[in-house]
């Protein structure tokens, strides 16, 4: 194709000509509370029409099992009117109580939460979460920490079945989406945000000591979540933190991943940065082939930017590791130990 006649050309060259107008550039702590004010405030304009106000969770118990280290409750709640969050919890048997609580919120991968708690459907489904080591939600059950594992929105019993038959799990919803005014990003952090409610009425769980971490779609939704909501205090993100530009841009992705007008305002380490000064572990394979680990790793640089001013450079780390796009859980366990 002649380049005059390609758009993805056309589009490239308007990314080369933006100047992300909260791209950080803070001298000192004034300058980046004001800075993280702005750029919070545009991002939940940008992330879409979150709800006005908080309606009760609804919560209903579904089912409890008891396995040989942990209770496995599945319970429902409402994130907003309508809109049920099928969610599994994981709780320790042998900590003591009120624990420290940990999201899992599981990628683009077949058994949704399934997958994070370590139950599968058929060795099909167990072999695949376990080439991406998918579930941490039972890891970190076996480690101690209460575990929610929600079903994100349109994966497992959140699934369109009609609409994949059409083109793709998530397409018509994030398209219908945008067509209202919203993305699919901001449904799933508002159930997160609506997970850490939940989490804060239980009695058995710290409401002080709430973590956070997703693989892939469920690092899109832990990076974003973390970024706008304060009461997640640890947080790990795994094979998604990278640029926008080596990753969404210029490789194809699942339409759940697009936010409007976000280049305009900000790079990817710009929303990390409001993550900061809290602890934030990003995990990396050498061979990811959708957010190649080399622009991770100069994302990463330019977020250690902001920690270095904030003077918290040990709460911020990475794992990179020899692997394509999984979780690798090296650092992630004494990360969470040591921090939550």
């Amino acid at each position: 194709m002649n380049e005059n006649y390609s758009t993805l050309a056309y589009l490239n060259n308007v990314y080369q000509s933006l100047k992300p107008a909260f791209s950080f550039k803070a001298k000192n702590k004034e300058g980046w509370k004001r800075w993280r004010g702005e750029l919070k405030d545009k991002l939940f304009e940008l992330l879409g029409d979150f709800p006005q106000s908080k309606p009760p969770l609804n919560v209903r118990l579904l089912e409890k099992e008891e396995k040989k280290d942990y209770f496995r409750e599945k319970i429902v709640f409402e994130s907003e009117p309508g809109v049920l969050v099928p969610t599994y919890i994981l709780i320790p048997k042998k900590t003591k109580l009120p624990g420290q609580a940990v999201i899992a919120l599981h990628g683009h991968i077949k058994g949704g939460k399934k997958s994070v708690a370590g139950i599968y459907e058929d060795e099909e489904e167990k072999e695949k979460t376990e080439e991406v080591n998918g579930d941490y939600g039972l890891q970190m059950v076996k480690k101690g920490y209460i575990v929610a594992a929600p079903d994100q929105r349109c994966f497992g019993e959140r699934e369109e079945l009609k609409a994949k038959e059409e083109g793709g799990n998530c397409f018509r919803s994030s398209m219908n989406a945008l067509l209202l005014g919203k993305t699919m990003i901001g449904m799933r952090v508002w159930d997160a945000m609506r997970c850490i409610d939940y989490l804060q009425e239980r009695k058995d769980v710290n409401k002080d000591k709430i973590g956070c971490l997703g693989l892939s779609g469920g690092g899109t939704t832990t990076l974003f979540a973390s970024a706008l909501d304060e009461r997640i205090k640890v947080i790990i993100v795994s094979g998604y933190f990278c640029t926008f530009k080596a990753s969404i841009f210029d490789l194809y992705h699942c339409s759940c991943n697009y936010i409007p007008r976000i280049l305009k305002y900000a790079e990817m380490s710009d929303i990390a940065g409001l993550i900061a000064p809290r602890p934030l572990l990003v995990e990396t394979g050498t061979k990811d082939p959708i957010f190649p680990t080399l622009s991770t790793q100069k994302a990463y640089k330019k977020l250690g930017g902001i920690y270095e001013l904030l003077g918290e450079m040990d709460k911020l780390s990475i794992d990179i590791f020899e692997g394509e796009h999984k979780f690798s859980g090296n650092k992630s366990f004494d990360w969470f130990k040591k921090w939550l």
